[in-house]
């Protein structure tokens, strides 16, 4: 895995974010991106998203493995304290370059890790909609961690 920035780095900025972008290509070459919010990194390298409602990445990672994920760092406090400062402390956000696996169900530990991340909003009616039948997931490793660059301002 190609990186300048430290793992750990990346893995803080995974754990506070509750939403990341992931991109492919459709067969016809368009670049094609989803909101997906169960992006979980499980080590170095690594990590596993669950695949319940996207049914195009589904077809573009079954038919082409690469794959692209950006978060952002989603902290109001950050982001002022940087503007404040003009410059980030750490990386305001980071694209990893991927390469996905096969779909595979997950098993029971996956599982609970994601509903772990996502107890807090147990008692609301949008909780079970979205989230209550994620059994499948898709593994992938990372490639290639690159910082989103926001000229000046980057560390």
């Amino acid at each position: 895995m190609q990186s300048n920035i430290p793992w750990d780095e990346v893995s803080a900025l995974f754990n506070k974010a509750q939403s990341f972008s992931i991109a492919t290509v459709d067969p016809d070459g368009a670049p094609r991106v989803s909101p997906i919010g169960s992006v979980l990194l499980t080590g170095e390298g690594k990590g596993y998203y669950f695949e319940k409602f996207p049914q195009r990445l589904r077809r573009n990672l079954d038919r082409d493995p690469r794959m692209s994920i950006m978060v952002v760092n989603p902290g109001l406090a950050f982001w002022v304290a940087s503007l404040w400062r003009g410059r980030f402390k750490t990386q305001p956000a980071v694209r990893l370059a991927c390469e996905a696996g096969a779909r595979r169900k997950g098993t029971q530990e996956e599982c609970d890790a994601w509903l772990s991340k996502v107890r807090l909003f147990r008692y609301f009616k949008g909780h079970d909609l979205l989230w209550k039948d994620m059994s499948f997931l898709r593994e992938f490793s990372v490639i290639r961690v690159e910082p989103v660059e926001l000229g000046e301002m980057n560390p």
